[in-house]
């Protein structure tokens, strides 16, 4: 085993950030298209219950992570915001788990 176990593919923080994630800045998802990671990976970076679901379904990913897409102010998580984002996922077809990585 190298320096990793995993990979977390997120976007840049922008310009001037004081610290590295949390911002809400989503990437381009096309640019992962053909890409075969070394190792297993997490798809993060501007994630919300609104595009989740769309990000999945596009980048292949099967695990993801969230933070400011479910916050109503730095730091706080809305169990609303949590619920739907959890909804969105649950209602991707079971077949988008068995996709291999990085397929639209």
């Amino acid at each position: 085993m190298g320096a990793a176990d995993q990979l977390l593919l997120d976007a840049r923080a922008p310009a001037g950030a004081d610290r590295p994630g949390g911002h809400g800045a989503a990437f381009d998802w096309d640019l992962l298209a053909g890409l075969t990671p070394p190792l297993p990976w997490m798809l993060a970076g501007g994630l919300t219950p609104a595009n989740v679901a769309e990000a999945v379904r596009r980048t292949g990913a099967r695990q993801v992570d969230v933070s400011s897409g479910v916050e109503t102010a730095p730091g706080v998580k809305d169990p609303q915001l949590i619920h739907a984002f959890a909804a969105a996922l649950a209602s991707l077809p079971g077949d988008v788990a068995d996709r291999p990585p990085f397929t639209a």
